[in-house]
């Protein structure tokens, strides 16, 4: 469908102030980079994955996410040695690509089309296990602006692609959120986790919870990226109270539990299960207030977020 009243829609508005506050909190807490393109990286890609949400087709998005992702891979891909880095995220990104304007192309409502638009949103979003092309510290300048976008885009996807669509992005979300919740408490499990609340994103949107995954959008911008490793941002992302995620899990299985009350039964024990294994060290579950601005300002919009949205919907804004 063509862009008419698309830009009206508020939680498509949220979600883009969304992305351009996850780029001041990574200006703010990375301060002056010594390489120009690094520090350009995430302007140009927030810019892009902005204008891939307002294009008039999706098919257009699509295509301004890849230029995105192709500016990220030049960046990265110039010091010696990072060939096959680039060559990886390259062919994940465009892997992804194709397979969502596959099924565009494909009649509207049809399963194969629904299905092989949610396969190639899951891996465009980056999550575990499907699509994992993010490598070095330096990667949430490209990766959150690109995991968020692609989030925003799937809910303009949703009127193409049907039931098949939506069952599809809720089973492999749940797919992933158990994944994160039996991974071990390695390096790796750290990783694991920053794709969780992108996991509860995209079940949100099959569930046609709109506001929950801008809830766990709020989340994975403010709090996701390179500041996952602290306790305040593993606390945020796995959804403890009264941030913003916490809230969307609460709105989410509460539209899940209309939906199906067997998928719901599990989200909440997978999520519960990912809860009690996120934090390594018991000792950081106690860091609730961060040291470094970018933290500070992150903690308390995603605070007052979790306080705001139940008013607001009771008002009626959403």
């Amino acid at each position: 469908g063509g862009g008419s009243g698309w830009d009206d829609d508020p939680v498509q508005r949220a979600g883009r102030v969304m992305l351009a506050f996850g780029l001041l909190l990574m200006v703010l807490e990375n301060g002056i980079q010594p390489d120009r393109l690094l520090r350009s990286l995430p302007h140009v890609c927030t810019a892009l994955a902005g204008l891939a949400c307002v294009a008039p087709e999706p098919a257009v998005g699509l295509g301004i996410l890849e230029l995105a992702l192709a500016w990220g891979v030049f960046v990265f891909t110039r010091p010696a040695g990072q060939a096959k880095t680039g060559w990886g995220l390259i062919r994940t990104g465009s892997v992804g690509t194709v397979l969502v304007l596959s099924g565009l192309l494909l009649p509207q409502g049809s399963v194969v089309s629904g299905l092989m638009m949610a396969c190639g949103l899951v891996i465009l979003t980056g999550l575990a296990p499907f699509g994992q092309f993010w490598r070095d510290e330096n990667d949430s300048f490209l990766f959150l602006p690109f995991a968020g976008a692609s989030i925003l885009l799937a809910m303009r996807l949703r009127g193409h692609g049907g039931m098949a669509f939506e069952m599809a992005l809720v089973a492999a979300g749940l797919v992933s959120v158990w994944l994160t919740a039996c991974a071990g408490r390695s390096r790796d499990r750290q990783r694991l986790f920053r794709t969780f609340p992108s996991a509860l994103a995209l079940m949100a949107v099959g569930v046609e919870a709109d506001v929950a995954a801008l809830l766990f959008l709020c989340g994975w911008c403010l709090a996701g990226g390179n500041r996952s490793g602290r306790g305040w941002a593993i606390n945020v992302l796995a959804c403890f109270p009264p941030g913003a995620p916490f809230v969307g899990c609460l709105l989410l299985l509460s539209v899940m539990t209309d939906w199906s009350w067997s998928v719901a039964v599990l989200t909440v024990c997978g999520i519960l299960a990912a809860v009690l294994r996120a934090v390594p060290d018991r000792e950081a579950a106690r860091l609730f207030w961060p040291e470094d601005t970018a933290g500070r300002v992150a903690c308390s919009v995603l605070t007052v977020m979790g306080f705001l949205v139940p008013l607001a919907m009771m008002l009626g804004a959403f």
